[in-house]
């Protein structure tokens, strides 16, 4: 766990919507298990959008630092479940449904977090759907005053498309450091 980018904490507040360029996947895990924690350490809900390889890692790194108690505020959804919900990435049907999962954390006025890692087929052209996505995703974070990390594989990502992510969010993550995006 010493992997992790140190002071995510005292880098990261409400109304930030981050990308997440992740190039090693143990850093990855790390840096995750970290925003959730720093998330349960301040009572937040987490919700927790990955996939089926690393969240069987996370998870067994969250056992380890909390309480069954404490990781009822952690709340996984299989990021395929989440995004492909009827087999396309339709950002009005993910909003929707992320408006449904996050519905009862705002009417019990609940601070809370999001992660989400977004993931496709190789053959899919999704770039003006990631657009749609992230320019939505933007605007909603700073009025709902929540954290938000969107990771992106860094193999996967075109440089066209890596551009366009940046142009729609706050702040740009690595692996190892975080920094404010000038607009």
């Amino acid at each position: 766990m010493e992997k992790h980018i140190m002071g995510i904490r005292d880098k990261l507040s409400k109304g930030d919507h981050v990308f997440y360029y992740a190039e090693d996947n143990d850093r990855y895990i790390a840096n995750a298990v970290s925003y959730i924690k720093d998330g349960i350490e301040q009572g937040d809900q987490v919700l927790f959008v990955e996939n089926e390889r690393s969240y069987p890692k996370i998870v067994e790194q969250l056992e380890m630092l909390f309480t069954k108690e404490q990781l009822k505020n952690f709340h996984y959804i299989n990021n395929f479940t989440f995004y492909w919900r009827n087999g396309n990435f339709h950002p009005p049907t993910i909003l929707e449904y992320f408006s449904t999962l996050i519905d009862p954390f705002l009417e019990e006025e609940m601070s809370f977090r999001t992660w989400g890692h977004i993931e496709w087929r190789g053959d899919v052209e999704i770039s003006k759907s990631i657009e749609e996505y992230e320019s939505a995703v933007e605007q909603l974070v700073p009025e709902m005053n929540v954290i938000s990390v969107c990771a992106y594989d860094a193999a996967r990502l075109s440089n066209p498309l890596k551009e366009l992510l940046l142009n729609c969010h706050s702040l740009f993550m690595t692996d190892d450091t975080i920094t404010p995006l000038v607009k």
